[in-house]
């Protein structure tokens, strides 16, 4: 058995994942994962470490709940396994010093490939083609003599504000030649994954299985002051902008149920190299298809929220409806009774001041019997209303 505190476990789990912590401890991997629900340690997820490996932006880590619970968690050890048989070696001539070299080298490698982040798992059987795409990603210097579609219509001069096309955003008005072979290797690569391109005036939409991505391409400007000697200098023209020679990639991706909101991420260029342009490819592929996981877990919430709130909206309907069923029935209670107090006073009344043998005490005893249930006792003249006026009028009197 091993003894680890929770504090020292959950630091642990955040800094090198749950698989390396259960082969450091040399603890089973799902009972790992057990200890770790049942003493309320969070567990990082693949959209955790996919966030972490792309870029700028340190993704957030859940605090530990109840941080002054640090409890000792007793892990059970994982089983020796029996090491395989050692493996007859034939020697020959060639074999009388051992390839120690080879087998370092064997190592090595194998401890890289280990090591190595896995990409595009949450995909499942698309992980292989989009690996193969993205270690053949590659940004060429000038734009190849077949390029996209969608630049080729934005290469076109007549062209109106709102017509459908791929935007560039600069506030100086000016392209950097680098950024269309970009765009150009980035729409292959997609298209080739399966997607489709779709560009509007005012985004460019990438169309995946259910998912719908956006892009936006902008190159930074900074303000240049202008003074009287320059050419374009003016009383109304005293500044302008200059493009700083980066690009930078606005990620985002919409859902059904928000419809006018964007979850964007800005992927940054800090050179204009072809090495860093086509790091800026790989992160912005990656990105891409890291976010049908992010989208999944966000569709998943919404689910539960619109089902608790229409769960809350049902239990108050019921509450709703008990209440009208109970007013209705002390409405009717209430109303019985009054009618039952009038109609027993009336009697008492009957009784002590007319005679039994008169026709005024028949149709008075009537009145008093159809005042108390008029459902049961009907009058051949009046009706409910007329009863529930004249009660009305007997309180009023009061």
């Amino acid at each position: 058995m091993l003894s680890i505190s929770r504090k020292d476990l959950y630091e642990k789990l955040w800094n090198i994942g749950i698989t390396k912590t259960a082969t450091e401890l040399n603890v089973p991997y799902n009972k790992l994962k057990n200890a770790c629900t049942s003493n309320d340690i969070p567990l990082p997820t693949a959209s955790y470490w996919s966030s972490l490996y792309m870029g700028n932006e340190k993704p957030v880590q859940p605090a530990l709940p109840n941080p002054n619970d640090n409890r000792m968690i007793a892990l059970a050890k994982a089983k020796k396994k029996n090491a395989p048989a050692p493996k007859k070696v034939i020697k020959t001539v060639n074999d009388e010093k051992p390839n120690s070299i080879s087998t370092e080298t064997n190592v090595t490698s194998l401890i890289k490939k280990i090591e190595k982040p896995t990409y595009f798992s949450y995909l499942g059987t698309e992980q292989q083609n989009l690996t193969d795409i993205y270690n053949a990603l590659k940004v060429n210097k000038n734009l190849s003599s077949k390029p996209h579609r969608e630049i080729v219509k934005y290469r076109k001069k007549t062209q109106s504000y709102r017509e459908d096309r791929l935007r560039i955003h600069s506030a100086s008005g000016e392209i950097i030649p680098e950024i269309l072979p970009f765009i150009d290797s980035l729409f292959k690569a997609l298209e080739k994954a399966g997607a489709k391109i779709v560009s509007k005036y005012d985004e460019t939409e990438v169309l995946y299985k259910k998912y719908t991505f956006t892009l936006n391409f902008k190159l930074p400007c900074k303000k240049i002051m202008l003074s009287p000697d320059d050419k374009n200098y003016s009383d109304y023209h005293t500044f302008e902008y200059g493009t700083t020679g980066k690009i930078n990639v606005e990620v985002g991706y919409k859902v059904y149920w928000y419809k006018w909101g964007r979850y964007e991420k800005l992927i940054k260029q800090t050179k204009t190299t072809t090495t860093t342009l086509e790091d800026l490819l790989r992160r912005v592929f990656l990105y891409i298809f890291s976010l049908p996981e992010i989208i999944d877990e966000k569709e998943r919430d919404y689910i539960i929220a619109e089902e608790k709130k229409l769960k809350e909206e049902q239990e108050r309907e019921l509450i709703r409806e008990r209440r009208e069923r109970e007013y209705k029935r002390t409405q009717d209670l209430l109303n019985n009774s009054v009618n039952y107090f009038y109609s027993k006073l009336i009697k008492e009344y009957i009784s002590a001041e007319l005679d039994e043998t008169t026709d005024g005490y028949v149709w008075a005893m009537k009145k008093a019997k159809w005042i108390q249930d008029s459902n049961k006792y009907q009058d051949d003249i009046l009706r409910e209303e007329d009863k529930e006026m004249l009660l009305n009028r007997k309180q009023m009197y009061k």
